[in-house]
């Protein structure tokens, strides 16, 4: 049923890949493992988050760093995540805060700048879109939660989207003990 669920999941959303994991913490956790975030890295986000964010960041012994928000929209201001990116910073984990995508273009641009991963967690923005194009399918890796008091609840789940073929055999290989 996982695969069958993932394959529809991938087909809504217009990607190659898709994992299913225990939890939408499981699936960010799992997102900075493939993606190779580890000591010392550092990964810009949202102070405005669930715990799950902060936590798989620091299980990959990274190290968060807040970015400011716009005020009117909660989401990352790209002004003050160009501030915060330094030399050890690898990725953007972007928080789609309430079904409201975050400004994405300059996020995208930031992230060509500076060679920089963009992580979306998608947990509460289930089919939101930015510009026509569905939150979760503009970076390396799409996030989702299915826990109970989501959109669309498997009891407790995640699920990770991706169109990068050795990003996903990455992710499928960390998420379960390294297995070809």
């Amino acid at each position: 049923k996982v695969k069958e669920y993932t394959k529809k999941f991938a087909n809504i959303y217009g990607v190659d890949y898709c994992l299913g994991t225990s939890s939408g913490s499981g699936a960010i956790h799992t997102a900075l493992g493939a993606l190779g975030i580890t000591v010392g890295d550092e990964v810009i986000t949202s102070p405005i988050t669930d715990m799950g964010t902060i936590i798989g960041i620091l299980l990959q012994n990274a190290i968060p760093i807040f970015a400011d928000l716009n005020p009117h929209t909660y989401n990352l201001d790209p002004k003050s995540i160009e501030e915060k990116i330094s030399d050890k910073t690898k990725a953007i984990w972007v928080v789609h805060l309430a079904g409201n995508p975050a400004d994405m273009d300059p996020i995208m641009e930031l992230a060509k700048k500076y060679n920089l991963n963009i992580i979306e967690d998608c947990a509460q923005s289930y089919l939101s879109y930015y510009k026509g194009k569905l939150a979760g399918t503009f970076g390396d890796i799409g996030c989702f939660s299915t826990n109970d008091t989501k959109q669309i609840s498997t009891g407790d789940g995640g699920i990770l989207i991706i169109n990068q073929k050795e990003l996903f055999e990455r992710a499928s290989k960390f998420l379960d003990k390294n297995y070809n």
